[in-house]
């Protein structure tokens, strides 16, 4: 079975995906040890704080958590290590994250400008 779980945050219109009632396929909401940023594409710390502890970790803590990508090499945690050793979530609290995600001081990712519209309009290809 497989359960569709509104993760926005990250963009306005992200999904997790919960198989079986035991695995989460967070894509970018909840990295191994992170998440991913918020500065662009409708994204919002704030509601992303509230997607990952009000949806992802109210999960059971044995559930096995596969992010979308990850830089590290990391390809499995479970949502009881993410609560206690993320260190985006762990002892943070919804102000504290939204700090936190507006201090990142991340560099603009290359081909940006293509990319964001080209994601909102599902990959078709733009005519200019």
């Amino acid at each position: 079975m497989i359960e569709a779980i509104a993760t926005p945050g990250h963009t306005n219109a992200h999904l997790a995906y919960l198989i079986n009632s035991e695995r989460v396929l967070t894509g970018d909401a909840l990295f191994i040890r992170g998440c991913r940023r918020t500065d662009f594409q409708s994204g919002d710390a704030g509601t992303l704080y509230d997607s990952v502890t009000q949806r992802l970790f109210t999960l059971p803590d044995e559930t096995l958590v596969y992010p979308g990508h990850d830089y590290q090499g990391y390809t499995v945690s479970t949502i009881g290590e993410e609560k206690r050793y993320n260190p985006r979530f762990a002892n943070h609290e919804r102000n504290s994250f939204i700090e936190l995600m507006g201090n990142l001081k991340l560099a603009f990712p290359k081909k940006m400008m293509e990319a964001v519209p080209a994601n909102q309009n599902c990959g078709r290809i733009l005519s200019t």
